[in-house]
């Protein structure tokens, strides 16, 4: 992978961690619902998956890389602190949030499928 590519997706990648910590623990950018929560670390975590997968950082800048998986797992203490406030459903919705517990039941479970494939 050229440079400009391998950047991009780093950029990505940062910006999906930084997605999920914010979620997670910010006030103003918080999830509303448990899908939110679980989709945003589940994209995380394919993300830097991906990342090893397709543009592996070089040595000097590998530490980088575990600076990001630990924001991850700070960012999944923030989730499981968060979880029991929240619903499946959005707040003001009006529907019990069945469907919407099913939907992140099947991502991440194509997230689960997508990390085998990447490690």
């Amino acid at each position: 992978m050229n440079a400009v590519g391998g950047a991009v997706v780093l950029v990505v990648a940062a910006a999906m961690v930084v997605g999920q910590v914010l979620r997670a623990w910010s006030a103003r950018f918080a999830a509303r619902d448990r899908y939110a929560l679980v989709s945003s670390g589940v994209d995380a975590v394919v993300v830097l998956a991906a990342v090893r997968a397709v543009a592996p950082p070089p040595v000097a800048l590998s530490w980088l890389w575990v600076a990001a998986a630990g924001a991850v797992g700070f960012g999944v203490a923030g989730a499981v602190l968060r979880w029991p406030a929240l619903g499946w459903a959005p707040p003001g919705s009006g529907g019990s949030g069945g469907r919407r517990a099913v939907a992140a039941a099947v991502y991440a479970a194509a997230g689960a499928g997508l990390l085998v494939v990447l490690a």
